[in-house]
Formats: C-alpha cells, structure tokens, sequence
C-alpha cells in the first residue's frame, strides 16, 4: 500500500468495465468477410485491442495479408456504431466497486483510445447510472494513450494531484499513461491481456478480481 492516498480512480474501458471484445470481433470481422478472408475469433481480437481501431483493423488485416485501405476502417466503424454493445457486459463485481467508490466520495473517470461518440453510448447505455466526472474517447487533436495529456485532464477535474489518482487498466498501453502521468497504475487480468503477457510487460501491481480493488479502496479512508 502505497502512503499516497489514492483522491480519484481513472479507468480505461474496453477489457477493464466492459468486455467488449465480442462487439469488436464482430466488426472487424466485418471488414475480413469483405476482404474475403477468414473471421477471427475473440481471443485473437483481445491480442490487437488496446490502441484503437484503426490499429486492431491493420494488425488484423495484416495477419491475413490484407493491404490496409481507410474504406476498411470506413466498414468497420459502420459496423461498430450499429452495435455497440449488442454483446457487451459489465464485468461480475465492477458495478459494486463503482458504487462503493461512489459512496466513499471519489471522483471516477473513463478514458479510452476508442472513438469518443462510441465511449459515450457505451458507457450511457451500460453505466449510465454511474456519476462519472469525466468520459473520453479518442478525440481529434488529442493524442491517444499512452500519451498521458487526457489522463491528466482528469486530475484536474478531480482536483487533485496525479499521484493520487489510480489508473486502472488491462493492458501494458494503461500501465504506460499511468507512469507518464505520475499516476498509480492498478493492472486488470479480467481483461484482454493474459497475466504471462502482462508481467513480460513489466506490469505492476497486478489484480486478479475486481474485489482486490475494492478492498484497497476500502483501505484508503
């Protein structure tokens, strides 16, 4: 337990609130049937997630020797903006960490690298009871993750300082911003990243349930 006490949680979205990998699949899968090549399944999609679409649509192409063309994004994001969570779920125990949260006073906060329109439906649609300050997706001019500009916008809605803020993630790009923000990183392994390859990213502090979390922030009051 770090002697900093943690003001405020960050969270990322995709594979650390919602699992939302079968939506993506889904879409991009969309793009290979175009292509005529073979769909992937939900465990490949989970390995090129974490730093945008455009960039989970290129490696999967790629893998299928597939040139990248913008009109293949244009298909995909068609897709995803016509179901945006059709399979999504909140992940067992996030919504009573959220709450807890809530209750104890802490500002909570969603920062994603995927479209802002599509962070904002889903997580209206899912969490939209939830009193989040803050909702970012990728936007223009706005560098992604693990750029750490719109993790530290959140500090200052939150009024406090970055190193009292926790970012929670589930890949190696979030325990990325965390560091470049002088934020405490807390890294998922419910997620979309596998515990081996986290740890061959030198991710740390690692949590296995979401009740991990909710113990710590317990503890900090």
């Amino acid at each position: 337990m770090s002697e900093v006490q943690c003001k405020a949680i960050l969270f990322d979205l995709d594979g650390t609130l919602v699992d939302t990998i079968g939506d993506i699949a889904f879409a991009v899968n969309s793009v290979l049937s175009h292509v005529g090549a073979p769909p992937i399944d939900k465990e490949t999609c989970k390995a090129y997630v974490g730093r945008g679409l455009r960039n989970a649509l290129s490696l999967a192409l790629g893998t299928a020797n597939v040139p990248f063309e913008d009109s293949y994004l244009d298909i995909l994001m068609h897709t995803y903006r016509e179901h945006p969570y059709d399979r999504a779920i909140v992940y067992p125990g996030i919504r009573r960490l959220l709450e807890k949260s809530v209750a104890d006073g802490l500002p909570l906060g969603v920062l994603s690298n995927k479209e802002d329109s599509l962070v904002q439906r889903i997580v209206h649609a899912l969490l939209g009871d939830i009193p989040f300050i803050h909702v970012q997706g990728a936007l223009d001019g706005i560098p992604l993750k693990p750029d750490p500009s719109s993790a530290l916008q959140f500090v200052e809605k939150a009024n406090c300082r970055a190193r009292e803020v926790m970012l929670v993630g589930d890949s190696e790009v979030d325990h990325r911003t965390a560091l470049a923000a002088n934020m405490r990183p807390a890294v998922v392994t419910w997620g979309f990243r596998n515990k081996k390859s986290l740890l061959s990213s030198g991710c740390q502090p690692l949590y296995d349930y979401p009740q991990e979390l909710e113990m710590e922030v317990g503890s900090w009051h």
